[in-house]
């Protein structure tokens, strides 16, 4: 986008607020002292929930931190009180970043360094660009956000070692042998084949059948239990040198399946069950099952994030609990000056209701002073210039005389001055005139001291 239509889009984004003119002047400063940020206009969701459409500002802030330089994702933005109120300013971590919470950032990334904090007291005297570049003093001794820790594949874990104190599993007994049939001797009747020297295990009526056998050792699969087929007893032959015949079929009658053992879960148990381990107990225990690899990674990743998780909670938790001791501290600071405050704003209250009574019976005194004027009407010209009585008219011809005479000695000055009367002229007749002065001021100044001060007033007051 280039410069001119930056600034046309940029003017038609400005124009909700309340100083466009003004909100246009700091972010094309910003713009042109940071190349990697841009403006857009997107909504902005508030804590209440309230949603807006606010002119953010939003890129790359370079910063550098132990001589090197790192770029750090930031968004600023404008509310529609700006630049009354300071801007919104976000920490914004991509997908491979985490946020560092401390003292002026919290977990979701919102910052709120000392200058923010002292735009709200003073913003006339705060702009975009110094905002960032504060930012950038604060992130290079802080930076506000961190690497996420890559996992190590599980292909690269080694196994686990077996413990050292366990031997390799012994090898499985054999397994015993199939019982021969063999045909019986001349003049000797055929017997059954003998059965195996383990105790026959009872099934159903007229049934036996020896018990399964196991080989003792990790197990893969449970093998299913499947009984054996019942032995017969074999008839002997008729004749003492003819073979045995075989025996005759005889059917029997269907007969329930025998009730099966549950198959055991050797996935999840670290033993071989008790059924299980063979006739015989004189082998030794087999080992431990080791434990799965990657339920154990499971566990080691979950228990890394829960743990990481409540150390940021834990961190927030602590920063809002001294955030709130410091507002309460300062609460219980503030309020002997408020109580000060209360009354020196309840003695200008008594101070306001007292002039106010004054000016409000001034204002009654002066409606009853102009209604009875009006009732009187208007008065004759001679009572305006001559007085009421013989000495206040002595006193109005002294004090015109007096500024008679005070305007003539002025006049003859100036004639002085132009050279219309000599020095000798001017001498005489300003001695006489300043004596005249002299003894009617004299006079006015008696008649007023014998005069009551009431007396002075006008006639029509």
């Amino acid at each position: 986008m280039s410069s001119s239509l930056t600034h046309k889009w940029l003017r038609d984004a400005v124009q909700p607020y309340p100083d466009p003119q003004r909100v246009f002047a700091h972010v094309d400063a910003l713009l042109t002292k940071f190349q990697a940020l841009r403006p857009k206009s997107d909504v902005y969701t508030f804590d209440d929930g309230r949603t807006q459409l606010l002119l953010c500002v939003h890129g790359l802030l370079p910063i550098t931190y132990r001589s090197a330089t790192y770029n750090i994702p930031v968004a600023l933005w404008l509310p529609r009180e700006y630049p009354r109120h300071p801007p919104i300013v976000y920490v914004v971590p991509t997908n491979d970043m985490l946020v560092r919470p401390g003292k002026y950032l919290d977990p979701s990334g919102r910052c709120t360094i000392e200058y923010i904090q002292h735009w709200q007291r003073k913003p006339e005297a705060c702009n975009l660009s110094a905002l960032c570049e504060a930012l950038q003093e604060h992130f290079s001794r802080e930076p506000p956000v961190y690497s996420k820790p890559k996992a190590a594949p599980y292909a690269q874990k080694p196994p686990p070692p077996l413990p050292p104190s366990q031997s390799p599993p012994p090898r499985p007994p054999p397994l015993p042998s199939k019982p021969q049939y063999s045909a019986p001797a001349a003049l000797q009747p055929a017997q059954p084949p003998p059965l195996p020297p383990h105790p026959p295990v009872s099934g159903h009526i007229g049934q036996t059948f020896p018990p399964p056998h196991y080989p003792i050792g990790p197990l893969r699969q449970s093998p299913p239990i499947v009984p054996p087929p019942p032995i017969l007893p074999v008839p002997p032959p008729t004749h003492p040198f003819a073979a045995p015949a075989p025996a005759p079929f005889t059917p029997q009658p269907s007969r329930p399946d025998p009730p099966r053992a549950p198959i055991p879960d050797l996935l999840d148990q670290d033993t071989v069950p008790s059924d299980l381990a063979g006739p015989s107990s004189s082998f030794p225990a087999p080992p431990p099952r080791p434990p799965n690899p990657e339920l154990v990674r499971l566990q080691t990743d979950v228990h890394h994030k829960l743990t990481s998780e409540l150390n940021s909670l834990s961190q927030a938790l602590a920063l809002d609990a001294e955030r709130l001791r410091a507002q309460q501290a300062d609460l219980l600071a503030g309020e002997p000056a408020i109580k000060d405050e209360m009354a020196r704003l309840e003695a200008v209250r008594d101070v306001c209701r007292s002039v106010a009574n004054r000016t409000r019976q001034a204002v009654q005194q002066a409606e009853a002073n102009i209604a009875e004027l009006r009732r009187k009407g208007d008065p004759e010209v001679d009572e305006l210039v001559c007085a009421t009585n013989i000495v206040h008219n002595q006193l109005i011809n002294l004090i015109a005389d007096d500024n008679a005479i005070e305007d003539t000695i002025y006049h003859l000055h100036r004639a002085l001055n132009a050279g219309r009367i000599d020095l000798e002229r001017f001498l005489r007749s300003t001695r006489v005139l300043a004596e005249e002065q002299f003894m009617k001021r004299a006079l006015i100044e008696k008649i007023q001291m014998s005069m009551p001060s009431s007396s002075m007033a006008p006639a029509w007051a």
